[in-house]
C-alpha cells in the first residue's frame, strides 16, 4: 500500500503512516539545518575575517575585523545581496519567519512554497553572516516548515496532515538549530499544530528528536550556550521575585514589539525603495558593529549574540550600565536590520535582551538578598520571561533556555518567570512579535492555542 493511502482511511489507521513522514521531515530539517550552519560559517568568515573556511563556535567571540572601520559597509553589501534575492525569487524570506508560517497555517491551508526552503536559509545566512543582529531559529523553522509543505504535497495529505507536517518542520527546526528536541516540539505543538491527538503528538515529536540527533551526529551533543553555576536557592522565598522579574521582562518585551513595528513602518514610509530601505538600516547596523567593537572589544551584536548570552551566564560581565547599554543596542540592531527588509530571527536577540537585564537585576539585589550567583540566576529566568513575552511561546520558551544551557534545574523559576512575562504583557497588548505585522494585514490569527478559545469569545 502507497504511503499516501494512509491518510484516507479511518483517523486511527494513519498512525504509522505520520511517524515516517515526522521522522522523514526531521532528519531533511536537520539536514539542512546542518548546511545552514556551515553556510553562516563561511560567509561570516569571508565576510568579517577574510577567511575562507567553515569552522564557526558559536559561543567564542568573532575576532576583531581586519577590514577596521571599513566593516561598516560590510552588512550594506549583505543587504544588498539580501534584497535581491528577496525581490526576485521569495518575498516570503525576508523578515523573522515565523508570521509567514502562521499566515500560511491559518491562510492558505499550510501550502509554502518550496523555493522557500532554498532562498530562506541563504537570505538569512547572508543577514548574519555579513554581521546582521538577527537569530538563525526562526528561519530554520521557516525552512522546516516548507520542508514538511513538500513532503505533504508529495504524499497528498489532507490539508489538516499537511499543517501537520508543517509543525512537524517548525519543531524540527528549531530543535535542530538550538540542540532543543523538547522545547522544539513545545513550540510547534502550541504555537503552530492546532491537534494534540497521540499520533500528531508523537510524530512532531519525532520529527523534533529527528532533527536533533542529525545535528548531534555533527556537531556533538554540548549545550549551544554556556552552563551557569548556580547554587542552591530557597523557592519557596524567591518565587513570588521571580514574577516580578517576570513583570519586568514584559515591560522590556512591550518596548521592543513597538521598536520593531515602528521601525517596519516608518521605513516602508520613508524609503519606499526596498533597496534604499535595507541598505541604509544596515548602514545604521554598521556603524553600531564598529562603535560596539571600539568601546567594548567584542562585536556583542552579530547574529544572535550566542557568546554574549554566555559571557553574561558565566558572570564574566559585571558592570549593570554596560549590559543596559548593550540590550539597547541590541534592540536597535535587531530592529533595523528585521525590521528594514532583513532575514533572521527574533528568538537568540529576545534570548540576549532578557539575560542582560536579568544579569543587571541579579547584581543589583544579590546584597539584598544575600543569595550567591543570582545574576546567572535572574538572566537564565529573565530569558524565558524575555521570549515567552514576546514570541507568545509560554510553555517552550522555559524548557528551551535550561535545554540550551542544560541547568534543567531552574525550571521552575524559569516558568513562573515566564508565565508573569506573558500574563503582563497580554494585559497590555494582545499580539505578540508573530502576530501583530498579521493584525496588520487584517487576519486574526491567535498567537499561541492557549487564546484560541478567548479569541473566539471576542467573534
Amino acid at each position: 500500500m502507497e504511503l499516501s493511502a494512509w491518510f484516507h482511511r479511518k483517523p486511527h489507521h494513519e498512525g504509522p503512516g505520520l511517524i515516517l513522514l515526522g521522522a522523514g521531515v526531521g532528519l531533511l530539517t536537520g539536514l539542512g539545518a546542518v548546511l545552514f550552519h556551515y553556510l553562516i560559517a563561511g560567509i561570516h568568515n569571508a565576510a568579517i575575517l577574510g577567511t575562507f573556511g567553515i569552522a564557526q563556535n558559536a559561543r567564542e567571540h568573532t575576532p576583531v575585523s581586519p577590514w577596521g572601520a571599513w566593516i561598516i559597509l560590510v552588512p550594506v553589501i549583505g543587504a544588498l545581496l539580501v534584497t535581491v534575492l528577496v525581490r526576485n525569487f521569495a518575498p516570503e524570506a525576508q523578515g523573522a519567519g515565523v508570521s509567514q508560517i502562521l499566515r500560511a497555517v491559518h491562510a492558505d491551508q499550510g501550502h509554502m512554497r518550496p523555493v522557500i526552503a532554498i532562498i530562506r536559509p541563504v537570505a538569512t545566512a547572508i543577514t548574519i553572516g555579513t554581521g546582521g543582529s538577527a537569530g538563525r531559529e526562526g528561519p530554520a523553522m521557516q525552512f522546516g516548515a516548507a520542508i514538511g509543505a513538500l513532503v505533504g504535497h508529495l504524499f497528498r495529505v489532507p490539508d489538516h496532515r499537511r499543517i501537520h507536517l508543517l509543525g512537524c518542520g517548525v519543531g524540527a527546526g528549531i530543535a535542530a538549530v538550538f540542540n532543543a528536541p523538547l522545547g522544539g516540539w513545545f513550540l510547534a505543538m502550541e504555537v503552530i499544530v492546532p491537534d494534540w491527538r497521540p499520533w500528531t503528538v508523537l510524530s512532531t515529536l519525532v520529527a523534533t528528536v529527528s532533527a536533533s540527533w542529525m545535528t548531534q551526529e555533527v556537531f556533538g551533543s554540548d549545550h549551544l550556550l554556556a552552563h551557569a553555576y548556580i547554587s542552591h536557592w530557597n523557592g519557596s522565598l524567591m518565587l513570588p521575585t521571580f514574577a516580578v522579574v517576570g513583570s519586568l521582562m514584559a515591560l522590556m518585551s512591550l518596548g521592543f514589539i513597538r521598536l520593531m513595528d515602528r521601525v517596519d513602518a516608518y521605513s516602508r514610509k520613508r524609503l519606499q525603495n526596498p533597496y534604499a530601505r535595507h541598505m541604509s538600516g544596515m548602514l545604521l547596523v554598521g556603524i553600531l558593529l564598529y562603535i560596539t567593537s571600539r568601546l567594548t572589544g567584542h562585536y556583542y551584536l552579530i547574529g544572535g549574540s550566542y557568546a554574549g548570552i554566555s559571557g553574561i551566564l558565566l558572570n564574566q560581565m559585571h558592570w549593570p550600565l554596560l549590559l543596559l547599554l548593550l540590550l539597547a543596542l541590541k534592540a536597535i540592531a535587531t530592529s533595523l536590520t528585521i525590521g528594514t527588509g532583513g532575514s533572521g530571527g527574533i528568538f537568540s536577540p529576545s534570548l540576549f535582551m532578557g539575560a542582560a537585564l536579568g544579569s543587571c537585576l541579579g547584581m543589583l539585589l544579590e546584597p539584598v538578598i544575600g543569595v550567591p550567583h543570582l545574576a546567572a540566576l535572574f538572566a537564565l529566568c529573565g530569558m524565558a520571561g524575555m521570549v515567552a513575552a514576546t514570541t507568545g511561546a509560554l510553555l517552550s520558551a522555559p524548557v528551551m533556555v535550561v535545554e540550551l544551557t542544560g541547568n534543567y534545574h531552574v525550571l521552575l523559576p524559569a516558568m513562573v518567570t515566564a508565565l508573569t512575562a506573558f500574563a503582563v504583557r497580554r494585559a497590555f497588548l494582545r499580539d505578540s512579535i508573530y502576530t501583530l505585522p498579521l493584525h496588520r494585514e487584517g487576519l486574526s490569527i491567535p498567537e499561541n492555542y492557549y487564546a484560541v478559545e478567548e479569541n473566539m469569545a471576542d467573534k
